[in-house]
C-alpha cells in the first residue's frame, strides 16, 4: 500500500555511479519502457567518501557523485526509489563498498578468523567500535540527502535498506567472527545465559566432541543471530537519528553456483542467521533470488524459497525480493530470456507482490571501483550504452501485465493445500571447522535430498501447492490454517519442537514426518519425546528396494526400519519385508512416518510422493492433460488467477478442471515451451468491465470517456476472452470476432494472426 493505494512494486536496479550523469534521464525513461516504477540503487561509501573525512554526495568532484541530483532525477519521472547505502552495499565494489582507507587505517576493526588472522574477505566486525563511528559519520551525511526525497515530503523514496546481506561474508567462507570485541560480546552473553566457561573459543576449539564444546558451539550460533540483529537495529538507529522515516528494508542471501543452474538449497542459512533481526518493527524481509537458468530440476527451489521467506516475515508485508535475478555477473552462464519470464511469473504465482531485477542497467566503473574491472554489464537488461537485449521485452511484457491488473492482482492471495514445516536451527550450518564438518556435511546431505531433490518437490510436480510455517516460532500450531504439515526430521530435533508437534496431533493436525523420527536434540543428547508418544520402535536403517502401497520396485538410498503391528503401507522389497512407513491415529489427529530416503530421479517416484499426499487427504485442485505447474491466487473462490508454468521446452496444449469443473469454457489453453500464461477468472478489468475468464494475456488498457482498448498478447493458435459489461461493446476488426450472449457478456474470438499482440476495441453501448 503506497498512499492508500494497492501498489505492484516492479523495480529496477540502476547504479546512477556507473551511468554518465547526462544518460540518467534517458536511462530512467528507457526503464520506464518496461513497465517498472521503482528504481534502486546503492550508495557506495568508497565512491563518496574517498579519502577519510571528505564526502561529495552533489558532484562537487565529479558529476557521478551527485546522487542529490539523481533522485531529484527520479522524482522528475514520477518513480518510487529504493536507497541502499550501506555501509556494507558488496555491488561487485572492492572490499564490497566500505572504503579502503578504513581498512587500512583501522585494521583493529577487521573480523579476525578463528585462528587469528584477518578475515579472508577483509571484512569488519559488525559492532567495532570504530567501524560504527566511521559509518554513522557516513549515515549523517548520506542520510540528510536523502530525507527531503522521503515520500511523505513528495518524494520518491520509499524504502531504505540497511547494509547489505549481513552474514554472508561469514557463510561463504565458513568463518564468523573472532574479533576481540566480538568474542567480548560472546563472553557477556554467556554470563547472561548462565553458561560459565572460561575462554570459551579456546575451549570450542580445543575440545572437540565434548559436550561443553558442542553446547558453546551451538550458543555461538544462536549469538551471532543476535550479533546480526543488533548491528541492523544500530544502522537502524543511525538513519532514524538522520530523518528517515520510511519502511527499512534486510535483504538475505544464499543462492549458490552449480554450474548452468543454479540452486537455493542453502538459501535458508541466510534465512536463519537474519531471523532474529527479522523481528525487527518496521522492516520487511526481502530475499535476493539468484536462480541462474531455471528449469524442472531446480525451480521447486523458487517455490520454497518464496515459502520459507514468508515462515519468518511478519504477516502484515508483502513477499519482496531486492535482488531479484536481472542478469549475472559474468556472461557465465548465458542466461536466456525464458529464465526471466519462468522466474518473475512463478514468485508472483507464489504471492510475491514486489520484485527488484537486479541489474536492469549495465554500466562503467569509474575510479577502479569495481572487483572485475571497468565493466559492469551484468547480462542486465539494458547495455551499458542503452541496448535493449532479448529479456528486456520478456520483462516489459510481464510488467505491464501486472500494473494493467494491479489492484485485483495485489488483493488475491496464494491459494494452498497443505503446509511444509520450516526449521531455522537444522540450517545452522554457516560456520565449519575440522571437527564439525561431517555433522554439517549431513545436515546438507540429508535436507538436498529430502526436501529440495525429494518431497517439497514431488509435492509442487503433482500440482499441490504449499505454504510454510516457521515451527520455532514459539506459537501453537493452529490446526485450522495448517490441517496438514510436513516435518523433514533427522536424528536430532529440539525437544521444544517434538513437543509442538505432539500437541499438534492432540488438537487433530495430520502430520507428515520424513524420513527419521528424531531420538536426540541438536545437542546430541537423548530426546525421545516425539518417539515415545508415537509409541515405535526402529531397528535403524538398510539400503535396497521398498514397495510403497501399490508402487513396487522403488529404489531408495535408505530405509528406516519400524517395529509396527497395523497401520504399514511400506516395506523392504526381500525375504524380511520389514516396514519402511506407516500411519497411525494419534490423539485427534494423524501421523503419516515416511522412513524412505531418495531422491526423485525417477518419474515412478512422484507417484510416491502423491500416495503419500493421499493418506493425509492432501490433494491438487487441478486436473490436466499435460505435465505443468498450476497454481491460483484467489480474491475470492469465484474470483481468481490461474497461473500455467511449463518448465519443458515444447507446447503443451490441455483442458484444465479445477475441483472437476472445466475452466475458460472448456476450451483446451496451450502453454509455449518454457513459458507461462497468468489467466483471469471473474476479474475486474475496470469498475465497468469483468474478464469472466481469457486464454490469452490482457497486458495493457486505455480507457477514455469515449472509448476503450485492451491490448492482449497471443500465445496459442487461437485464443477466448469473455467480457462482462454493459457500459461498452467490443468492435469486430481483423482477427477480431465478437459474439453477443445475454446480460452484457460478449465472447471475443481471437483468430490466428501474424502479429503476436492484438488490440481490442470498444465503443460505449448504446
Amino acid at each position: 500500500m503506497i498512499n492508500g493505494k494497492e501498489t505492484c512494486v516492479f523495480g529496477a536496479e540502476l547504479h546512477y555511479f556507473r551511468i554518465p550523469k547526462e544518460q540518467w534521464r534517458t536511462r530512467i525513461q528507457q526503464v520506464k519502457e518496461a513497465g517498472i516504477n521503482m528504481i534502486s540503487t546503492y550508495v557506495p561509501w568508497t565512491f563518496h567518501e574517498y579519502e577519510e573525512g571528505f564526502i561529495d554526495l552533489t558532484g562537487e568532484t565529479r558529476a557521478e557523485r551527485d546522487f542529490q541530483s539523481f533522485l531529484q532525477i527520479v522524482s522528475e519521472e514520477e518513480m518510487y526509489c529504493l536507497v541502499r547505502p550501506g555501509p556494507y552495499v558488496m555491488a561487485e565494489i572492492k572490499d564490497h563498498g566500505v572504503p579502503p582507507w578504513l581498512i587500512e587505517r583501522y585494521p583493529e576493526a577487521l573480523a579476525k578468523t578463528e585462528k587469528g588472522a584477518n578475515h579472508p574477505t577483509r571484512v569488519v566486525s559488525y559492532m567495532h567500535p570504530t567501524f560504527l563511528e566511521k559509518a554513522e559519520n557516513w549515515y549523517h551525511s548520506v542520510c540528510r540527502i536523502i530525507e527531503p526525497f522521503q515520500i511523505e515530503h513528495g518524494g520518491p523514496v520509499i524504502m531504505f535498506q540497511v547494509d547489505n546481506e549481513v552474514g554472508m561474508f561469514h557463510w561463504v567462507t565458513n568463518e564468523g567472527d573472532f574479533n576481540e570485541v566480538t568474542k567480548q560480546q560472546f563472553q557477556t552473553y554467556l554470563e547472561e545465559n548462565k553458561i560459565e566457561i572460561d575462554n570459551p573459543f579456546n575451549y570450542m576449539k580445543d575440545n572437540p566432541g565434548e559436550h561443553e564444546a558442542e553446547i558453546l558451539k551451538h550458543e555461538y550460533y544462536l549469538f551471532m543471530r543476535e550479533h546480526y540483529r543488533d548491528y541492523l537495529e544500530h544502522v537502524k538507529k543511525m538513519a532514524r537519528q538522520g530523518g528517515i522515516s520510511i519502511p527499512f528494508i534486510i535483504n538475505i542471501h544464499g543462492f549458490h553456483t552449480i554450474d548452468y543452474l543454479k540452486r537455493g538449497t542453502r538459501y535458508p542459512i541466510g534465512i536463519g542467521q537474519l531471523i532474529e533481526a527479522a523481528k525487527m518493527e518496521d522492516t520487511l524481509v526481502a530475499g535476493d533470488y539468484y536462480i541462474g537458468n531455471i528449469d524442472f530440476d531446480n525451480y521447486v527451489d523458487i517455490v520454497l524459497a518464496n515459502a520459507f521467506t514468508k515462515a519468518i516475515q511478519s504477516p502484515e508485508q508483502p513477499l519482496f525480493s531486492a535482488e531479484f535475478q536481472g542478469g549475472s555477473a559474468s556472461d557465465k552462464p548465458r542466461l536466456q530470456p525464458s529464465t526471466f519470464d519462468l522466474t518473475t511469473r512463478l514468485c508472483f504465482a507464489n504471492g510475491m507482490n514486489a520484485v527488484n531485477y537486479y541489474m536492469f542497467a549495465g554500466g562503467e566503473n569509474y575510479e577502479q571501483i569495481g572487483l572485475n574491472g571497468r565493466r559492469h554489464e551484468w547480462q542486465a537488461p539494458l547495455s551499458s550504452s542503452g541496448e535493449k537485449r532479448p529479456h528486456f521485452h520478456v520483462i516489459q511484457h510481464l510488467g505491464h501485465m501486472y500494473r494493467t491488473f494491479e489492484k485485483p492482482l495485489m488483493n488475491a492471495k496464494q491459494k494452498t493445500q497443505t503446509c511444509f514445516a520450516f526449521y531455522p536451527d537444522y540450517y545452522k550450518t554457516e560456520y565449519s571447522n575440522l571437527f564439525s564438518s561431517p555433522l554439517i556435511e549431513t545436515f546438507q546431505k540429508e535436507r538436498d535430498m529430502n526436501i529440495y531433490n525429494g518431497v517439497a518437490k514431488g509435492l509442487r510436480v503433482n500440482r499441490i501447492v504449499y505454504d510454510s510455517l516457521n515451527i520455532q516460532n514459539g506459537e501453537r500450531i493452529d490446526v485450522e490454517k495448517a490441517p496438514t504439515l510436513w516435518m523433514f526430521s533427522i536424528d536430532w530435533m529440539d525437544p521444544n519442537v517434538q513437543q509442538k508437534l505432539i500437541d499438534y496431533l492432540e488438537g487433530g493436525g495430520k502430520l507428515v514426518l520424513f524420513p527419521t523420527i528424531p531420538t536426540k536434540d541438536l545437542l546430541g543428547r537423548e530426546c525421545t519425546l516425539l518417539k515415545d508418544y508415537i509409541g515405535v520402535s526402529s531397528r535403524g536403517r538398510k539400503d535396497g528396494f521398498a514397495k510403497v502401497g501399490k508402487i513396487d520396485s522403488v529404489q531408495t538410498k535408505y530405509m528406516e526400519r519400524f517395529e509396527v503391528e497395523e497401520g504399514a503401507f511400506a516395506w523392504s522389497e526381500d525375504e524380511l519385508q520389514e516396514v519402511a512407513a506407516f500411519e497411525k491415529k494419534l490423539g485427534r489427529g494423524k501421523v503419516v512416518v515416511f522412513g524412505i530416503g531418495m531422491e526423485l530421479d525417477f518419474d515412478y517416484k512422484y507417484e510416491v510422493i502423491r500416495e503419500l499426499a493421499e493418506r493425509t487427504g492432501v490433494v491438487s485442485e487441478f486436473a490436466v492433460e499435460q505435465e505443468l505447474d498450476v497454481s491460483v491466487r484467489e480474491i475470492s473462490e469465484q474470483s481468481y488467477f490461474v497461473f500455467l508454468h511449463n518448465l519443458d521446452e515444447y507446447e503443451k496444449e490441455t483442458a484444465i478442471q479445477r475441483n472437476n469443473e472445466f475452466l475458460f469454457g472448456g476450451n483446451a489453453v496451450s502453454v509455449p515451451g518454457r513459458s507461462g500464461l497468468m489467466l483471469p477468472v471473474n476479474i475486474q478489468l475496470t469498475d465497468e468491465v469483468k474478464i469472466a475468464y481469457a486464454t490469452a494475456e490482457v497486458f495493457d488498457l486505455t480507457e477514455s470517456p469515449e472509448a476503450l482498448e485492451v491490448k492482449v498478447k497471443l500465445k496459442q493458435a487461437e485464443d477466448w476472452i469473455v467480457f462482462e459489461t454493459f457500459k461498452w461493446r467490443p468492435v469486430e476488426t481483423t482477427g477480431v470476432k465478437v459474439s453477443e450472449e445475454k446480460d452484457g457478456r460478449f465472447k471475443v474470438h481471437l483468430l490466428p494472426t501474424l502479429e503476436k499482440e492484438v488490440t481490442i476495441e470498444f465503443v460505449k453501448s448504446s
